[in-house]
């Protein structure tokens, strides 16, 4: 009975470790935040008086990384570069890029493979039309019964919710420090002047954020802009859990799930 007892007690002692180790990962992962940071230029400072596109993107730089659990994990992206996205777990570079590759790879042969077995079947034109008729209408049934849906008392208590709810969320997405700065010039003095306008009104909320010079005459592109900010998992979770079991928000989502319905 002794050893029975020993047994079990090691057995609870387990489970509760397990039980406190599943608690603390999910606890780090909603917790510990998402670190970013982007930076972007365009390095074309000479006046010039075409400004052709080619010569854009040659001059063009752009870099983002995503990193989380004091960089354990990042998401690099490089423009121009030998690797759009790169990830690294602790350090090592898992090649996304070469796995992404091979799945295009195999979509475009499954595609090829349908396309020419379409080409097998022996369709008359009246029945492809009837055929594409047919999808429009459904597709334009599908979409009036959504718009009901939306439209209707409880979809717009439904859409108030939810909009608030996302809104508080990308409150939490918004970068801490962000800023846009450099010389600008399109070539035309109207459109530099309503450029000058534009950014003219924006500068109340903008003015410590956005800095750039209008060269009037000439083309000219010579910008830098770059930001930086975190997030947490845990503040689209607080804010979409009340959601799932909200009466109008149910109610809303067993009704668009008859779409599916409507388009077979």
């Amino acid at each position: 009975m002794a050893v029975f007892l020993t047994i079990l007690k090691w057995l609870g002692i387990i489970l509760l470790a397990a039980l406190v180790l599943v608690l603390v990962l999910i606890l780090i992962a909603l917790l510990v935040p998402f670190r970013y940071n982007a930076r972007a230029a365009v390095d074309d400072p000479e006046r010039h008086e075409e400004f052709p596109v080619s010569v854009l993107i040659e001059r063009s730089s752009a870099a983002a990384c995503v990193s989380w659990f004091f960089g354990a994990v990042k998401v690099l992206i490089a423009f121009p570069g030998n690797e759009l996205i790169t990830v690294k777990v602790f350090g090592r570079d898992i090649r996304i890029m070469d796995r992404l590759r091979k799945e295009e790879t195999s979509e475009e042969e499954a595609e090829e493979k349908k396309e020419e077995e379409e080409e097998k079947e022996e369709t008359s034109l009246a029945q492809r039309v009837e055929t594409a008729v047919g999808k429009a209408e459904k597709i334009i049934n599908a979409v009036d019964y959504i718009h009901r849906v939306l439209t209707g008392s409880c979809g717009r208590r439904a859409w108030r919710k939810v909009r608030m709810r996302l809104l508080n969320i990308a409150d939490d997405l918004v970068p801490a420090h962000w800023k846009i700065s450099g010389n600008v010039g399109l070539g035309d003095p109207c459109l530099n002047g309503n450029l000058t306008g534009f950014t003219s009104i924006l500068m109340p909320f903008l003015d410590e954020h956005l800095g750039v010079n209008t060269e009037w005459d000439l083309y000219r592109c010579d910008m830098n802009a770059q930001m930086d900010g975190k997030f947490r998992i845990i503040t689209p979770v607080k804010e979409m859990v009340p959601l799932v079991f909200d009466k109008d928000c149910r109610k809303v989502l067993r009704k668009l799930k008859k779409v599916k319905s409507k388009l077979q």
